[in-house]
């Protein structure tokens, strides 16, 4: 290998380390799966990479927000799902919004892969429910709390049969043109990226959100449904309320003060999006992701 090669591969090397440097709260691994808890310290706005997949994964957002770029597909990831790879996809990962961002990396093999994964989805990139996303935080809480390996084995098989349920592709044909297409990704890219970065983004009224992006109002709720599945409105209350639940497993226990700073006009306005999105209501949830029982 001469020197040019030895110093790009170390390159990706220390990129990759980069890229997952930070904190571990833990690691699952248990019926053939293994789960990493990552809080991501990578802090370049721009593209770094590439990686190669090694494996299959199922990778779940928790908090915060990132760009990927997986063979040669871009999108946004935020705490409303994630994405999958398989071995050899060529990925690359930016920050726009800053560091922080928060997701489980999920590693097991073919078999368990293509069992709930297998089929040509319009995109790596998906959207879970929000019980789905309860399911996941729940299994993060009960490692915590040193379940053992049989109940941490079912946790992870039912998360995983959840979001293969619940995931819903992102479409990347919007359009009979291509370059149509790919515009229309990157519009909601953008707007992912505004609503991810905390509350001053879920603040801004649809009006202002249309006005950053460039576009009208109609466009952006039209080409945002028709690329996500989803209105704005159901995925600005997805990320409202997953900001929520994030706060509750960081320690914060007043629910006024979360229902002040992520928009809603009061708890019970809280309570009632809670429970729409999620099944449950948030008192109840504190309880389910707790670190103690």
């Amino acid at each position: 290998m001469n020197e040019d090669s030895r110093k790009e591969r170390e390159l990706r090397e220390d990129e990759a380390v980069r890229e997952r440097r930070g904190a571990l709260r833990g690691q699952i691994s248990t019926a053939g799966i293994t789960a990493q808890d990552i809080l991501c310290c990578e802090d370049r706005t721009g593209f770094i990479g590439p990686g190669h997949a090694d494996g299959y994964t199922v990778v779940l957002a928790r908090s915060g927000g990132y760009l990927r770029r997986i063979a040669g597909e871009e999108f946004f990831v935020d705490a409303s799902g994630g994405y999958v790879t398989r071995p050899g996809d060529e990925h690359r990962v930016a920050h726009p919004i800053g560091p922080g961002d928060r997701s489980t990396e999920i590693r097991l093999g073919a078999e368990l892969f293509t069992d709930r994964f297998d089929g040509p989805p319009h995109s790596r990139r998906f959207t879970v429910t929000g019980t789905t996303d309860v399911h996941h935080r729940a299994l993060l809480a009960a490692a915590r709390r040193g379940a053992d390996d049989f109940e941490l084995g079912e946790r992870l098989h039912r998360l995983l049969d959840g979001v293969a349920a619940s995931a819903a592709p992102w479409r990347t044909d919007t359009c009979r043109r291509p370059a149509a297409a790919r515009a229309h990704a990157r519009l909601v890219r953008d707007v992912c990226a505004v609503l991810a970065d905390g509350t001053p983004g879920l603040r801004l009224s649809l009006e202002e959100l249309a006005r950053a992006a460039g576009v009208s109002p109609h466009h952006l709720s039209r080409v945002f449904r028709a690329v996500t599945g989803r209105t704005l409105t159901h995925h600005r209350n997805e990320l409202r309320v997953r900001g929520v639940l994030h706060a509750i497993e960081e320690g914060e226990d007043s629910l006024r003060t979360l229902a002040y700073d992520y928009g809603f006009a009061d708890q019970a306005h809280l309570t009632r999006v809670c429970r729409s999105h999620t099944g449950c209501v948030p008192s109840a949830l504190r309880g389910v992701l707790a670190d103690r029982a």
